[in-house]
């Protein structure tokens, strides 16, 4: 992979404009961290960069990836990795992976290239363009920034260094997505963004579950996401945060102390599950997803208190090899009904929402 100057190659020679103030948190904050072991450092890096656009109809997950591979003889090579899935009338999509030579990043800057598929901060928002190779789905996508981002460094890990999250609850689409030749037009559908780096493996002694809620009315200022790191047996919790935002800026954020869970003792019932990729079925092809038919957030601090209640009804698969044993890593991409409701600094909050929760589990 070649790691580019960001003073030197960009992806676009487009003029800027004085950016937002948002714009330039993000330009300061979500900007790639990139391995350290070509430099001699650590090893085992994993970096990516992660949205999702919730529009009528639809559901898409777009994931753009750099992990050091761990294998014996790799010799801190780094492996680029495109994720796309969409949900139309029902899931398609695929994971593909590119050879070090056919990717670019520029250190620095949000400036991805993964042979023709493209992901780029500037003009104040990101544009992204990407297109599977043996399905036929394709986006390309304007994301516009609603809110500040929020950094949450340092979060414990058991089996090594911290993991750090970036989070943009909310960001407003512009573009196309076609699956099977028809266009589905995004124009205006809300989005969520996060960026994740850290060092660890696939198979290490860590699960979590996670989530976010935008509200169906976009004059609605609310929105949140939500997240519980825990062990992989799930006793032992290692981070618990919610964070709720009000117009652009964090309104309040609640952590371990503060917030309770309540999952449903009934899984939800699947009649299939759609995997990627296709080839992971053959490992994993049971309908179970361990994903509960519905997840409560309970949090209270003081006078304020949100309630957060997710319905999930339907479910893809992201299964990843292991890196540390025989077995699979499986993501289960939730797409739920959300309801939000509570009292914050005096402020009722009431609103109904979409939201993809993603849930870790092993096979």
């Amino acid at each position: 992979m070649l790691f580019e100057n960001p003073m030197h190659s960009r992806l676009s020679d487009s003029p800027r404009r004085e950016p937002s103030a948002i714009a330039r948190a993000i330009e300061m904050m979500d900007y790639a961290r990139r391995s350290p072991a070509s430099l001699g450092g650590r090893g085992g890096h994993k970096e990516w960069l992660h949205f999702v656009v919730l529009a009528p109809g639809v559901d898409l997950l777009v994931n753009f990836s750099c992990c050091d591979e761990v294998r014996p003889g790799a010799n801190h090579a780094v492996l680029p990795r495109l994720v796309l899935l969409s949900r139309t009338d029902t899931w398609d999509g695929d994971i593909e992976n590119f050879a070090p030579e056919d990717a670019h990043v520029e250190g620095g800057r949000i400036a991805f290239a993964f042979a023709d598929n493209r992901l780029e901060f500037r003009d104040g928002s990101f544009h992204l363009t990407a297109a599977l190779r043996e399905r036929p789905i394709a986006v390309r996508l304007c994301l516009k920034p609603l809110t500040m981002p929020v950094f949450v460094p340092s979060t414990p890990m058991l089996d090594g260094p911290p993991l750090h999250w970036l989070v943009v609850p909310r960001l407003q689409t512009s573009g196309v997505l076609c699956v099977g030749g028809r266009d589905h037009v995004l124009d205006g559908a809300p989005a969520y963004h996060d960026h994740n780096w850290g060092h660890f493996l696939w198979g290490h002694d860590l699960s979590w579950e996670w989530g976010f809620v935008l509200p169906d009315d976009a004059a609605v200022p609310w929105c949140l996401t939500f997240v519980r790191l825990t062990d992989r047996k799930r006793i032992t919790a290692l981070e618990h945060k919610l964070l709720l935002w009000r117009g652009t800026t964090l309104s309040r954020s609640f952590r371990e102390g503060e917030l309770a869970v309540e999952t449903a003792l009934a899984h939800l019932p699947l009649r299939s599950i759609f995997k990627a990729p296709r080839p992971m079925a053959l490992l994993v092809p049971e309908l179970a997803a361990d994903v509960p038919r519905h997840l409560e957030t309970h949090a209270a601090a003081g006078s304020d208190w949100l309630s957060c209640r997710c319905e999930p009804y339907d479910v893809v698969q992201v299964c990843i090899p292991s890196e540390t044993d025989l077995g699979v890593t499986i993501f289960n991409e939730v797409s739920a009904r959300a309801q939000v409701r509570g009292q914050i600094g005096g402020e009722a909050v009431a609103f109904a929402g979409r939201s993809i929760m993603e849930f870790i589990r092993y096979a």
